[in-house]
């Protein structure tokens, strides 16, 4: 199924407001797996409406649009549909009761304008609208499907959420979000090219985020049971493929699978930050309970710091300078015996725009400090700005503390 989403309000045009709808129905017709292929914008007008509805009608299944179901003259996403499809506009009782009745708590009698909220569609389902006054509603005919939405965002997504089972049809639709990091959307997108290209049920969409992707992976079926087993199954192809940049599902975010991680582990972490001056510790105490697993942050941007909290030797800044790997491990394991933690991380590197250290900009040394001993990730970005190489150093941080603490379960399970 091709969808476009019209959007119709001249406020839209001018810019008086945002047009959001168009995000939030993009993004709940991605997870029922129904491709939009375009956004249309039109103006309070019945001509220009008729064109747009029109052309929609030649390259798409279903229309959804939002917007032009008040009560004012201008509001005339009814009556332009209806007069496409060659039906009349009929009273809906229900959707006329509720109007009456609102309006008398407020000491009013309905006018004609606000009768004219009531109308529908001959034989259009209606969509109660729990948030507002103005139903929606959904219309088939043997080529399309239209769905009718009101302007307001609250009433919109009102009227979705009320009436989600079914506004689409019959078939449970059950939708499961991957997340990926290490590997990029085009990267990642060769990888699963077949998979990509091939899948239909379930569906396959890959999102780029900021140094992060993720794959909506939706499935269709008459039963939910049948639907999340479609899932499973598709899931277990993705990560046979990609699965060592997998971390996590959903809104989940990688501080949150950090802590997550070593809660589930018995660990407890601390870090020691230099160039990225408590990025790190920020992220994870974003988060409601950290404090079960993070116990403290060392933020030593200067050599002086590094010395007299950490007690890294003066010696060893001397001879190899902050930015080393030396220095990185000099640092994760004085992090470690000063908070008294299982894990510590330390992060030191050059984050430009010139370097102090004679190390090229975008050099970084991530290292993590155990029990075992200390491993260190030397990492390179060097077509990155100042800000992007501290927020990739952060999350690189997080993944290498994810895979060493999920390897470490495993060597333990065996």
């Amino acid at each position: 199924m091709k969808a476009e989403i019209i959007a119709v309000g001249s406020e839209l045009l001018l810019g008086e407001i945002a047009n959001t709808n168009a995000q939030y129905l993009s993004e709940w017709l991605a997870t029922c797996g129904i491709d939009v292929h375009y956004h249309t914008v039109v103006g309070d007008n019945r001509e220009r409406m008729t064109d747009v509805i029109r052309r929609a009608q030649g390259r798409v299944d279903l229309l959804v649009i939002t917007g032009g179901l008040g009560p004012t003259e201008d509001d005339l996403t009814k009556e332009v549909v209806a007069e496409l499809l060659e039906r009349s506009l009929q009273v809906d009782q229900p959707a006329y009761d509720r109007i009456e009745a609102f309006l008398k708590t407020r000491g009013r009698t309905m006018t004609n304008n606000e009768k004219k909220q009531a109308l529908i569609i001959e034989g259009a389902d209606v969509l109660t609208n729990n948030a507002g006054l103005a139903p929606g509603m959904s219309v088939h005919t043997s080529a399309h499907q239209y769905i009718l939405l009101p302007g307001v965002p609250r009433e919109m997504k009102r009227i979705i959420a009320d009436h989600f089972d079914h506004l689409l049809g019959k078939e449970t639709i059950k939708s499961r979000t991957l997340r990926f990091f290490g590997i990029g959307e085009s990267a990642l997108n060769d990888q699963l090219a077949d998979l990509i290209r091939t899948a239909r049920n379930p569906s396959v969409a890959p999102y780029a985020e900021l140094a992060e992707v993720r794959l909506r992976v939706t499935a269709k079926a008459l039963d939910e049971q049948t639907a999340l087993e479609m899932l499973d199954r598709i899931e277990r192809q993705i990560r046979d493929e990609v699965g060592t940049y997998f971390y996590g599902y959903g809104e989940t975010s990688l501080p949150e699978v950090v802590l997550d991680d070593c809660r589930k582990a018995g660990l407890t972490l601390s870090v020691a930050e230099s160039l990225t001056g408590g990025a790190f510790a920020s992220g994870l105490t974003d988060i409601k309970g950290a404090s079960d697993v993070f116990r403290g942050s060392a933020v030593v941007y200067s050599d002086v710091a590094k010395v007299n909290v950490l007690g890294v030797a003066q010696t060893l800044l001397d001879q190899q300078t902050a930015v080393s790997r030396e220095v990185a491990i000099a640092m994760a394991e004085g992090a470690r015996a000063l908070y008294q933690t299982d894990l510590a991380m330390a992060l030191t590197g050059e984050a430009g725009p010139t370097s102090n250290s004679g190390q090229a900009v975008g050099t970084v040394y991530c290292a993590l400090a155990q029990a075992s001993g200390t491993e260190v990730l030397e990492l390179t970005y060097p077509a990155f700005d100042r800000g992007m190489i501290r927020l990739r150093s952060v999350k690189d941080a997080y993944f290498m503390l994810i895979k060493n603490i999920n390897h470490s379960d495993k060597r333990g399970q065996k």
